[in-house]
Parts: C-alpha cells; sequence; structure tokens
C-alpha cells in the first residue's frame, strides 16, 4: 500500500469525522463537567510509579491540564511538562515540595502544545538557572506563529477567543435549571474568567536547551534517556526514558484517549510508536490519562494502522466523505470504542474541535 503524505491522509479523513476526526482534547471545555474544586491539590495526583519517580496525573478542569512526570535525583528535581497554565504548575510545584525542598533544575517539554508548556514561566520564576529542554523542533514550533495549537502567538488567539467562550457560559447558566450542572457551568465560569486573566499577563518562557538526537541527562543519581525517535503527535516529539525505573513519558504521542491529529502524522506515528516499543520499561506516564502498562502500546499503534487502511480502501472505493465520517467510525468502534471513552473529555465519539485549521504537508 503506498504511502500517503500526512495531507492526503487527514484530507480523506475529514478533520470534524466521527471516531476519524482531529480531535483536541485539550479543548474539550464545553462538554464535560467541570469539578468545583479549586484547591491546588485536586489539579494533580501524584503517584508513585518507581523509586522517587512519580506521575502527576492531571484531573478534569476546564481547561485540560497535561500530565506531568517528577523524577528526584540527588541535586534537585526533574519535571515533564508543565501544564496550560502557571497556576497549574505551581500547584504541583507545592506538591513536588511535600516530597523534598530541593529545586527543580530542569523542565523537559515533551512537544510545543500550550497544555505542556504554558507552565514553564512558572518554574523559571521559582530558579533562574532552571534548564528547559525541548527538541530544536519544538522549540521552533513555539516561536513560529501559526504552528499549531501552542506557542508564543497562540497566547493571543485564546486570548481573543476567551471572551465568546465566558459569554456562552453565561448563557448556558441562565438557560439551565438542573442545579448540579448549574453549578458545574458556574465553575466552568469562574475557571474561564480566572484563565483569561492569566493568558493577557502569560510570558511563554522558552527552551533553554535543544536536542536534536537521542540524548542522556546523566544526573546525580538517576539516568535519564531523551529520545528523539521520529515524528508523531507533532513533528518535534520527545520521549523520556529511565532504563532503570523501566518508565516512560510520552506526552501525546501516547494517550488513554482518542489522539488529536491535528498537528500530527498519522503514518509517520505508527514507525514512532514501533521505535519507542522496543525500548525496555512496564509502566508509561501518558499525556493524559492514567499511569499505562507498556500493553497500551500496541493497542494505540493499531488505532492508526485500522484507521489509515479503512480510510484508504473507503477512498478506493469512491466513498464520499460523508460517507467515511459515519462509516469509518463505526466500522473501528467495537475495538477502540471502548477503551477510548473511559473519560469525560477525549471520548471516542465526541466531535468538538475548536482551534480547527488546516493540515500542513
Amino acid at each position: 500500500m503506498a504511502t500517503w503524505t500526512r495531507r492526503q491522509v487527514l484530507a480523506q479523513m475529514g478533520l470534524a469525522a466521527a471516531a476519524v476526526h482531529a480531535l483536541d482534547p485539550h479543548e474539550l471545555c464545553c462538554t464535560m463537567a467541570a469539578h468545583a474544586q479549586t484547591a491546588d491539590k485536586d489539579l494533580f495526583e501524584l503517584k508513585k510509579i518507581g523509586d522517587g519517580v512519580y506521575g502527576a496525573i492531571a484531573h478534569q478542569r476546564y481547561k485540560t491540564n497535561c500530565n506531568g512526570a517528577v523524577i528526584l535525583t540527588d541535586d534537585g528535581v526533574i519535571v515533564v511538562d508543565t501544564h496550560s497554565k502557571p497556576s497549574a504548575s505551581r500547584a504541583l510545584y507545592s506538591q513536588i515540595q511535600e516530597l523534598t525542598k530541593k529545586p527543580v533544575i530542569k523542565v523537559i517539554n515533551t512537544h510545543f502544545h500550550f497544555d505542556h508548556t504554558q507552565g514553564n514561566e512558572s518554574y523559571a520564576a521559582t530558579n533562574s538557572k532552571v534548564e528547559i529542554i525541548a527538541t530544536e523542533q519544538t522549540k521552533v514550533n513555539l516561536t513560529t506563529p501559526g504552528s499549531g495549537v501552542g506557542g508564543v502567538s497562540f497566547v493571543e488567539t485564546q486570548i481573543k477567543a476567551m471572551p465568546a467562550e465566558i459569554d456562552k457560559l453565561k448563557a448556558d447558566i441562565q438557560k439551565e435549571s438542573d442545579p448540579a450542572k448549574k453549578k458545574n457551568l458556574e465553575s466552568s465560569l469562574q475557571q474561564a474568567e480566572s484563565y483569561l486573566q492569566e493568558l493577557k499577563s502569560m510570558k511563554v518562557t522558552l527552551p533553554t536547551r535543544t536536542v536534536t538526537t537521542t540524548t542522556t541527562l546523566k544526573e546525580n543519581g538517576r539516568e535519564i534517556q531523551l529520545h528523539v525517535l521520529g515524528r508523531a503527535h507533532t513533528n518535534g516529539d520527545l520521549f523520556i526514558y529511565l532504563p532503570k525505573e523501566k518508565v516512560v513519558a510520552t506526552g501525546d504521542a501516547l494517550i488513554d484517549w482518542m489522539p488529536f491529529m491535528n498537528d500530527g502524522y498519522p503514518e509517520d506515528w505508527i514507525n514512532t510508536l514501533t521505535a519507542l516499543e522496543k525500548l525496555d520499561f512496564t509502566s508509561i506516564v501518558p499525556g493524559h490519562g492514567e499511569v499505562l502498562p507498556k500493553s497500551h502500546v500496541a493497542f494505540f499503534r493499531g488505532y492508526f494502522v485500522d484507521l489509515i487502511a479503512a480510510v484508504k480502501k473507503a477512498s478506493a472505493d469512491k466513498a464520499t466523505l460523508a460517507e467515511m465520517q459515519t462509516k469509518i467510525g463505526d466500522q473501528l468502534a467495537s475495538r477502540y470504542e471502548a477503551a477510548m471513552s473511559k473519560y469525560a473529555v477525549g471520548r471516542y465519539r465526541d466531535l468538538r474541535i475548536p482551534w480547527r485549521r488546516q493540515p500542513r504537508s
């Protein structure tokens, strides 16, 4: 079967197709019940997955935060990914201080999306010598307007969009008669207004060190490998691997719900996950969702294999886009819908795609 370009695959899939859509789980702000809690510890649950290694599993919020990984070393703390806003990364830092009083000495960004990078500034504020590490391509994406759902220019994009979101929430509150739903909407409104204020003062803090090939960090008491395995969720994905502890952190190249493909490379993604699977690990800190076993790699990769094959076959059979949007989702549902619909966000048949844009070649 011939290899298609990214543009061909995404064009045939259709950006709004059920189960073959380019779902953006980061922005499913209005389709879920927002948690009413506002205390810092309600944002993350620190789950120990190895000696001195923790997954910071993000709870659902109006603006979705990514998961983080927290790695303790003899000299200080290394944090993988920094969530959608400085207040979230400050909240995680408060939890980290309950584990150790040592400073955060390194931050690693797995890719450029806003919910993984917009908290960088809070770590730089707590330690002026903190090193922020990412791939060279991630730094390019962060600084290039229109790269996708992240970067310096994307802050202004969000600022312009938020007032309409806030107005809709206010209107929904006025119309809602169910007390529980109204309470969730009011919580969402409070979170949305707070998020807008953070955006207005946000300074996207860029990587201070970039890598282009696999690199090993030799920290006191810890070996941390940074693997550049190929394009997947973005063209700059970075995988963090702890060989002794047998743990990987993947960013959104592997998550516990539907993949977001607007900035992705579906066919490359398959090859990149195959390369990841060759590493010797047992636990995954995904970009979103719960800590996962290694077996999830094969399942997640299988979705792309089956999706692309189904799209190509439908195209060869002269199916219309509307037919593909209906039939392919149904065709793959028995295999993937249940496992990709465990949370209130990122579900298999969720169709909300704010921040839609045309795919690049």
